[in-house]
């Protein structure tokens, strides 16, 4: 009896320490940068919107990204700064646009109120940017997210997942 019970103690025992292990070791989830919505369809001559947004990511100082997509369906007219950001001070937002290629640069950081000074970033999910276009032609083609970047307060680089989006015209 004294036996089966250093036994069940001893199984116990290393089914702790295994699971102490598992749940210390496992993979840290991973901000994401994605489209939204991932699928959208609109007819010609008719404007939609997509938003790049941001989850899961911690301490978020800066950010820039590249968007593609078929130029000869598409073109953007306009990108505004998303909210996520702004919640951190004043930033700075450039966006590039280049309808003739079909792709667009978007960069933005936090400005310090006093240079030199730091200020933490933003942490949690949000909206980077909200891109509208017009639909010029029947078609489908990918909105590709490419050359993205998140830079935490310290200057590194944040560690990131990419989803990119689809859009189909419609009759």
């Amino acid at each position: 009896m004294k036996k089966k019970i250093i036994t069940i103690i001893t199984l116990l025992a290393i089914l702790t320490i295994t699971l102490a292990y598992l749940i210390m070791n496992r993979p840290a989830s991973h901000a994401t940068v994605y489209v939204d919505p991932h699928i959208i369809g609109r007819p010609v001559d008719q404007d939609f919107t997509i938003s790049v947004t941001v989850s899961r990511v911690v301490d978020l100082y800066g950010w820039s990204f590249k968007l593609r997509w078929n130029s000869t369906i598409l073109e953007v007219v306009n990108v505004t700064e998303g909210t996520f950001l702004r919640n951190g001070g004043s930033t700075f937002f450039d966006p590039k646009i280049n309808n003739t290629a079909g792709h667009i640069l978007v960069v933005a950081t936090l400005i310090p109120n006093i240079p030199g000074s730091e200020i933490p970033g933003v942490s949690g999910n949000g909206t980077l940017a909200t891109i509208q276009f017009h639909v010029k032609e029947d078609g489908a083609c990918d909105l590709i997210l490419y050359d993205t970047l998140l830079a935490n307060s310290a200057e590194q680089s944040i560690t990131h997942i990419v989803f990119n989006g689809h859009f189909n015209s419609t009759s």
